[in-house]
């Protein structure tokens, strides 16, 4: 399960990235996050802790609790 979380939140993450065509080095200016740290959460390499998560998600202007009730309804759609 962890694995298919860690999935998840790396997708949804470079997604976001991508649809508002941001570079790793602008993203880790504006959260404070290492620009290796957030290419490895991206790429579900390691598993993203909490406070760094939610300063990219800061970064993004985008709230913590909609992110993950977004995330788990599109984990419903596509039946994980």
């Amino acid at each position: 399960m962890e694995k298919i979380a860690r999935k998840l939140v790396a997708d949804k993450l470079r997604g976001i990235r991508a649809e508002r065509k941001l570079s790793l080095e602008i993203v880790a200016e504006k959260s404070g996050v290492n620009k290796d740290t957030i290419s490895r959460y991206e790429n579900g390499s390691v598993s993203q802790q909490v406070d760094n998560l939610e300063k990219l998600l800061n970064a993004y202007n985008v709230d913590f609790s909609i992110f993950f009730s977004n995330l788990y309804a599109n984990s419903q759609n596509k039946g994980e």
